[in-house]
């Protein structure tokens, strides 16, 4: 059943690379009609796809979605914790905090009984709400973030299954998903809003014409499109990490406590302004804005660890 999870979220990873690269090819397409101001739609997209004209545009798009994702693996630790302060927890480090040093504990401790064959960095993260999320491409260069005030409001227990939790996404195979959905979705948002305005001079004829509407209904078809896959693909993965978290602990409480405690965290303060990166939200243990949300309701969780 794990193996199988973990296959299922690699193939899942692979397709949704596959669409978005299909998605940026298909914007330049859009434009490089218009930019030819081709006389119909199918003639332009004719001639273009079998290069009887070179579609300039469309090897540009190509170019950006492949540099976008080479971009996000190579540097995904600065654009999972940018616009935050932070450090690394090292076990080695005696300058660490007491709290500090029971959380690389926890997660020495949730590595050692799960059996997990790695162990990834540990960033502790200056933030004012209660949250974590894990990131990397691979478990070989992954890493778990907490916030302070994460680790300050729970328990020992609560802690670790939060750690636990982290750990589970990592050993699912699924932050690499998260990760190419929370950074491609918003460079893909952009390219397509400045498509628009790129080669909309005066052509009239109807290709050049055809291509400019399409594009223009697009600004409004992607994000609903973004926010559908990114709610289909991190919902499921949030059950399933709950789950990892109360297998490892052998104990579902610990985990439902810590859900709750954020949740009101949450509820009591309004941390819509705080966070400033924009990717980090998929990935997240929790999301607030319930309304479209990647995450499913805290109701819902708590049924699914209860068997309900």
């Amino acid at each position: 059943m794990f193996e199988k999870v973990i296959r299922e979220n690699q193939t899942k990873t692979q397709l949704v690379l596959a669409l978005y690269v299909a998605i940026f090819l298909f914007i330049g397409l859009l434009v490089d009609v218009v930019r030819i101001n081709a006389p119909s739609l199918q003639e332009g997209l004719y001639a273009l796809i079998f290069f009887h004209i070179t579609p300039l545009v469309t090897l540009g798009m190509g170019v950006l979605a492949l540099g976008a994702i080479g971009v996000t693996i190579l540097y995904f630790k600065r654009i999972m914790l940018s616009g935050s302060e932070y450090k690394e927890l090292l076990p080695s480090d005696r300058s660490l905090s007491r709290q500090e040093s029971d959380l690389v504990q926890i997660l020495q401790e949730v590595v050692r009984e799960s059996n997990t064959p790695f162990t990834p960095k540990l960033y502790l993260m200056e933030a004012p709400y209660m949250n974590a999320f894990a990131s990397g491409w691979s478990e070989q260069n992954s890493l778990i973030a907490v916030t302070t005030a994460l680790m300050q409001k729970l328990d020992r227990d609560e802690l670790k299954a939060v750690v636990a939790h982290e750990l589970s996404h990592i050993r699912h195979g699924d932050i690499r998903l998260t990760l190419v959905v929370g950074v491609l979705s918003n460079i893909m948002l952009l390219a397509a809003n400045y498509a628009v305005y790129m080669f909309m001079g005066n052509s009239r004829d109807k290709g050049a014409q055809s291509a400019r509407t399409i594009l223009l209904v697009l600004q409004f078809i992607l994000p609903l499109i973004t926010m559908f896959l990114q709610t289909f693909l991190s919902r499921s993965r949030e059950y399933m990490a709950d789950s990892g978290a109360a297998y490892i602990m052998k104990d579902n409480r610990p985990m439902i406590r810590a859900l709750q405690k954020i949740s009101t965290n949450y509820a009591q303060s309004d941390f819509s302004e705080v966070d400033a990166n924009p990717t980090r939200r998929a990935a997240y243990l929790f999301d607030p804005k319930e309304a479209f949300s990647t995450h499913p309701t805290i109701e819902n969780r708590i049924k699914a660890l209860l068997g309900r």
